[in-house]
């Protein structure tokens, strides 16, 4: 009767370890194809299975940084910032309007030639001929501004979203052990509160 009692027991630990790592894998395989409605539901659903250690660790992993798509935005342009966050209507915003920025550019350069270009921007008459080279370098200079301000927008909704499907509300509270001044041991209070 003990080794049947024991080996229900063992068989539900193991089920239970078993169903705590698949929600933990789902849960990443979702987080990875796109935060959709529909995906947010089913990482709500299984969030509940994972201890706040798993929630943290996904989170660490899984959220997007602002400074690496502002970055790139600002040196490469053509929205492979955007991209690389993962949002790829803005990345698509940001390719065509760069990319009709240095059209406007080379078109100009290529009609009227490298010496008047030049003449046009640094030693002359700036509404000359050079009127859609202008254009696209003002317009360029627009949208890498835009460029490199709207990842930070895009990352505090995207980790936000995240947060919330994970079932996070953003703090976490926890009683430590620790020593007081007479060496004798106590708790200690912590809480970490996200600022992004």
């Amino acid at each position: 009767m003990k080794r049947r009692v024991i080996f229900v027991m063992i068989l539900a630990l193991v089920c239970i370890c078993s169903a705590q790592a698949d929600a933990y894998k789902d849960v990443n395989k979702y987080i990875s194809q796109g935060l959709s409605d529909q995906n947010i539901l089913k990482i709500k659903e299984l969030s509940p299975q994972l201890t706040q250690k798993e929630k943290d660790s996904i989170y660490t992993w899984k959220r997007v940084s602002p400074l690496a798509g502002a970055g790139f935005n600002l040196v490469a342009g053509f929205g492979a910032g955007s991209f690389s966050q993962g949002d790829g209507l803005h990345g698509t915003i940001f390719l065509i309007g760069d990319a009709i920025c240095t059209g406007l550019i080379i078109y100009d350069i290529v009609k009227h030639g490298v010496d008047e270009f030049n003449h046009s921007l640094f030693g002359g008459d700036a509404a000359g001929d050079m009127k859609l080279a202008l254009i696209g370098l003002i317009g360029g200079a627009g949208l890498r501004i835009w460029q490199t301000v709207h990842p930070f927008i895009y990352a505090k909704k995207y980790n936000a979203k995240l947060r919330d499907a994970l079932g996070m509300d953003g703090t976490t509270v926890a009683l430590l052990p620790a020593f007081n001044r007479e060496g004798g041991l106590g708790m200690t209070f912590a809480a970490r509160i996200p600022l992004d």
